[in-house]
């Protein structure tokens, strides 16, 4: 039983290194291209909405974080479907190694925000700038 748990091991690292070594096509050129015009909107209604988003930062946020979540969920879907179709036998392992390089940036950017709206609001204006240099 020990040699058939070792095996098993052995089989999930290498799938795992195999996951980490292809090249992942989860992203479809139609999803990227639907992300940046949800983008050109969101960008278009801050223009005519918010001439100056840094003293009416809740509105920002609310523009953006929907923004966000619209992106995240249409790239999810099609992450889940295209690799499912193009990668079968790597799939769920292609998948968490995507999200793993993507979640340190949603991180640094929800922290920062948040500790820019605690702990000093008075800098809350220059969020609309900042979250540029969390996602490069």
């Amino acid at each position: 039983m020990n040699d058939l748990n070792k095996a098993l091991g052995d089989i999930s690292s290498i799938r795992r290194q195999m996951a980490s070594a292809t090249e992942f096509r989860g992203y479809g050129p139609a999803t990227l291209a639907a992300t940046g015009a949800f983008a050109i909107l969101a960008a278009g209604a801050q223009a005519l909405w918010l001439p100056d988003p840094g003293n009416h930062i809740s509105a920002y946020l609310s523009i953006w974080i929907a923004t966000a979540f619209l992106s995240a969920a249409l790239t999810g879907g099609q992450m889940y479907t295209r690799t499912r179709r193009m990668h079968s036998g790597l799939s769920d392992e292609m998948l968490r190694m995507a999200v793993v390089q993507f979640l340190p940036s949603v991180g640094a950017g929800l922290l920062v925000t948040i500790v820019l709206l605690r702990y000093v609001p008075l800098a809350t204006w220059m969020l609309p700038g900042l979250r540029l240099y969390l996602f490069v």
